[in-house]
């Protein structure tokens, strides 16, 4: 997979593989509710002005979630991917409880909300996310 830099900051990392349409964004390091906004708003600009059709997001590191936060990604950000040329969205979710809930609320509610034109699946791992978006 040839990856090339798209955005990096000390919380957030975005890389392409513009052969496979593929979007690669790791999260690493919990984050402030301002951070997690700036990064899903880079995350939107990357796949917009890219054409990506396929993404892997990264949470296994994501803690906690304000309030504020989940609405703001269930109804403003789960909206502006809509927007862009998503076809599938694999998410990587935390392996504890509590921060793997508040992570799958999110998309629960988006989806609800009716905002998501793209497919969206939760996963534990990179690998087996990998392989659900190639297939």
């Amino acid at each position: 997979m040839a990856l090339i830099s798209k955005y990096h900051s000390d919380f957030y990392k975005i890389e392409v593989d513009e052969a496979r349409k593929l979007l690669k964004a790791v999260w690493l390091r919990p984050v402030s509710a301002e951070e997690a906004v700036l990064g899903g708003t880079r995350l939107y600009e990357v796949l917009r002005d890219t054409g990506m059709e396929l993404a892997i997001a990264d949470a296994r590191v994501i803690t906690t979630l304000s309030s504020d936060t989940k609405d703001w990604l269930s109804s403003q950000f789960y909206k502006l991917l809509s927007d862009t040329k998503l076809k599938r969205l694999a998410r990587v979710v935390p392996s504890a409880l509590y921060a793997k809930v508040a992570v799958e609320s999110v998309v629960t509610r988006a989806e609800a909300l009716g905002v998501t034109r793209f497919e969206v699946k939760n996963f534990s791992s990179p690998g087996e996310a990998l392989s659900w978006l190639m297939n």
